[in-house]
């Protein structure tokens, strides 16, 4: 799947940021945070994860994609508030003056050539593992989602 193409001042490649590289071995983040607009003249962060196929055993799956979901929000947020030394150096333009107080977030998990029947099963197991995330941030209760590449065209999220 190719992503994009993208300002590169709304898309933050989070995986391979120096930022996590500096944190250390052992946090696991999605591929990369995509701001697009939203409604009311908001921006919306898009956490999105991309994998080639997805086991029938959805456990340890969904625990590993929760993981990354769970650090790409909290290290985003947290270098958007000046947590982490130097932050401003890794951060596009746009996330170094985004408003979280009225951003809104979605994370989204897109899986290659997945059947359109497939994707409610993973989705009730991945709401289920990030409901904590969701809770506690304030997230809306949509904005976990599964989708395929078929739906990740229609998105613009890939060509």
């Amino acid at each position: 799947m190719n992503f994009g193409p993208y300002s590169e001042d709304k898309c933050f490649q989070i995986e391979s940021s120096p930022l996590l590289k500096k944190l250390g071995k052992g946090l696991k983040a999605t591929e990369f945070v995509l701001l697009r607009d939203s409604s009311n003249n908001t921006q919306a962060a898009w956490f999105i994860e991309a994998k080639s196929s997805a086991p029938k055993e959805h456990a340890i799956y969904v625990e590993e994609i929760r993981q990354k979901f769970t650090n790409s929000v909290q290290l985003t947020f947290a270098a958007c508030l000046k947590r982490h030394r130097d932050t401003e150096e890794f951060l596009p333009l746009e996330f170094r003056n985004l408003d979280l107080e009225k951003c809104s977030v979605k994370c989204v998990l897109v899986i290659r050539n997945f059947r359109k029947e497939w994707i409610a099963p993973l989705q009730e197991s991945l709401n289920k593992e990030m409901t904590s995330l969701v809770k506690t941030m304030g997230l809306s209760p949509t904005s976990v989602v599964v989708i395929n590449d078929e739906k990740a065209r229609e998105l613009n999220l890939i060509t």
